[in-house]
C-alpha cells in the first residue's frame, strides 16, 4: 500500500511505444530515440518477441518485423543518451533474462496477449524492475506490486469512439479499487490519451511512427501529433 501511494505521486509516465516501425528504418535507434525524446515522451520500448511465439500462419509476416536481440544494447544507451528510460515488452524467460541480468533496461512491459502467462509475469515482477502490464480485460484483475496496469483495446487501430467509453469504464473501475493505472493506446488520435489523463491515469502508452506508411502507422502518431498529444495529457493530468 506505501509503495503504491509512492508509485502515484511520481510525474506522469509517457510511453513512446516503437514496435514494429523502426524495422523499415534498418532499427536506426538513434532518429527513433530523438524523435521520442524532442516529442516529450519519457520512456522509449522496444517489442523482444519471436517469430516462432505466433501461430505459424502468421511467420511469413512477422519475421522481417522481429527485433534483432543482439542490439538491445545499442537501443538502451541510445535512450539513456537523450535522456529517455528504456525498456521492452518480453514474452519468454530468455527475454527477461537478457533484460534484467545481461543488459540494464529500466522497465519490462507485460503485453495484453500475456496478461494470463503468470510465470512470465512473475520472473518479471521478481526481478526488481517496474513493471508495466496490458490487460484487454479487467474481469479477474488481481494486482501485483511492483506494477502498474495498463488497459488496451486489442484492435488496430481502434476505434476512439468506442474508447472513450471504455475509458470511462476502466477509470470508473480503478477508482473503486485505489490503485494506479494507466491507459495503452491503438487509435488513430491523441484524444483517449489526454482523457486517461484527465480520469486518472499515471501511465500513457502510445505508438510513434516517423511516416504514416511505417509498418504500425495506422495506430501511430507522428513527432509532431505526439507532441501535442503530451502537451494535452500534462495539461489534463490529475495532480
Amino acid at each position: 500500500f506505501i509503495w503504491h501511494i509512492c508509485f502515484a505521486e511520481k510525474p506522469m509516465v509517457i510511453i513512446a511505444e516503437f514496435g514494429s516501425n523502426p524495422a523499415a528504418y534498418g532499427w536506426n535507434f538513434e532518429s527513433w530515440c530523438r524523435a521520442a525524446a524532442q516529442a516529450g515522451a519519457t520512456h522509449a520500448k522496444v517489442q523482444l518477441w519471436q517469430t516462432d511465439h505466433f501461430p505459424e500462419a502468421e511467420w511469413e509476416e512477422k519475421w522481417r518485423y522481429e527485433f534483432p536481440r543482439s542490439r538491445l544494447k545499442e537501443f538502451v544507451e541510445t535512450a539513456h543518451r537523450y535522456g529517455l528510460k528504456a525498456g521492452a515488452s518480453v514474452f519468454d524467460a530468455d527475454a527477461v533474462y537478457l533484460t534484467t541480468h545481461l543488459l540494464t533496461c529500466d522497465f519490462l512491459k507485460l503485453a495484453a496477449r500475456e496478461q494470463l502467462n503468470f510465470e512470465l509475469r512473475s520472473s518479471c515482477v521478481e526481478s526488481g524492475k517496474p513493471v508495466y502490464r496490458s490487460v484487454s480485460d479487467l474481469e479477474n484483475f488481481v494486482p501485483w506490486r511492483r506494477e502498474v496496469t495498463l488497459f488496451a483495446i486489442q484492435h488496430y487501430p481502434a476505434r476512439m469512439t468506442g474508447a472513450l467509453l471504455t475509458l470511462l469504464s476502466v477509470a470508473r473501475f480503478f477508482k473503486n479499487t485505489g490503485w494506479s493505472w494507466g491507459w495503452s493506446s491503438h487509435t488513430r488520435g491523441w484524444l483517449d490519451c489526454a482523457m486517461a489523463a484527465r480520469l486518472g491515469a499515471v501511465v500513457i502508452e502510445k505508438h510513434l511512427a516517423l511516416e504514416r506508411s511505417d509498418p504500425e502507422g495506422g495506430h501511430s502518431l507522428l513527432p509532431g501529433k505526439f507532441m501535442h498529444m503530451v502537451r494535452r495529457v500534462q495539461a489534463w493530468a490529475v495532480n
